[in-house]
């Protein structure tokens, strides 16, 4: 890539975390420098790019190279002025001061907007003030859950269905309950448990605890400790990896193999804010 001779992909995590460095963004990205993007975050389903500065149309513009953006009508008090397609992620309220309920956001496990009939493919988070410590995302392999899930579940799962809904399933905690309007535009809906990815191939688990409830044409006294056998193995601490911002991290995710929740163990004395984008399907 001209101009970016000091490019650098990191492994983390084999297969699951990555990060690049040596590469400014503030400009935009050419077809060279979006296909390598593109590349680097199919082998890292998770994939961090530091020393970015961005402001809002930055960050609008390295989101429009993964696809279109999805708009989070049950969170629109958190937007970006001027910028729908964003929203913030903060500890803090428009004065200033501190917000515990706020700061919970995203503290149990799921992945973004599996209640929605269309859910999104891709989630783009740009850090911008950051507490010294416990302020990041944990991430878990839904790729290496399903590999290693038992024989036994696999032969149960594989073509069957869950059924989603917002903050339905048996994860409590971390989420701004909707209003019964909202409620009434996302019914249940329901996705296939496991899922091939459009461009890897690789099977992944697509159920998760937070917004999966039961599991379609199941009774719902087999479907719940069903789920819970796969919930806790798809959480064993070998699939898992705790990611820690830095001011200008800008970290995309596939929600599409990945599950994530906040880590929520800083002071509220810090400030934690970051802005976030989700991208509705790959481009």
């Amino acid at each position: 890539m001209q101009g970016n001779s000091s490019v650098k992909v990191t492994t983390i995590v084999d297969g699951f975390v990555g990060r690049i460095s040596g590469l400014d963004l503030s400009a935009g990205a050419d077809s060279k420098i979006a296909a390598f993007l593109t590349r680097t975050h199919n082998d890292f389903p998770v994939l961090a790019i530091e020393g970015q500065s961005l402001d809002a149309d930055g960050l609008k513009t390295f989101g429009r190279i993964f696809g279109d953006f999805e708009i989070d009508h049950h969170v629109t008090q958190f937007a970006v002025e001027d910028h729908p397609e964003l929203v913030y992620m903060t500890n803090r309220k428009k004065d200033g001061k501190a917000d515990p309920a706020s700061a919970e956001r995203g503290a149990a496990w799921h992945a973004d907007s599996t209640f929605k009939a269309n859910p999104c493919a891709h989630t783009v988070m740009y850090a911008m003030k950051m507490p010294s410590r416990g302020a990041g995302t944990l991430f878990a392999d839904m790729y290496r859950a399903y590999e290693t899930l038992p024989q036994d579940l696999k032969d149960v799962i594989d073509g069957r269905e869950g059924k989603h809904k917002f903050s339905a399933g048996p994860a409590e905690g971390g989420v701004i309950p909707m209003t019964e309007e909202q409620d009434d535009m996302h019914p249940p809906v329901i996705h296939s448990m496991v899922r091939s990815h459009p461009v890897t191939g690789r099977k992944a688990l697509y159920v998760n605890p937070l917004h999966v409830y039961g599991i379609a044409g199941m009774p719902q006294e087999e479907a719940a400790p069903l789920l819970d056998r796969i919930f806790s193995h798809a959480l064993k601490s070998e699939f898992q990896y705790c990611y820690s911002y830095r001011v200008g991290d800008l970290v995309i995710w596939d929600q599409r193999c990945t599950w994530h929740k906040a880590e929520a163990a800083y002071s509220m004395d810090e400030v934690r804010l970051l802005m976030r984008a989700k991208i509705s399907a790959a481009a």
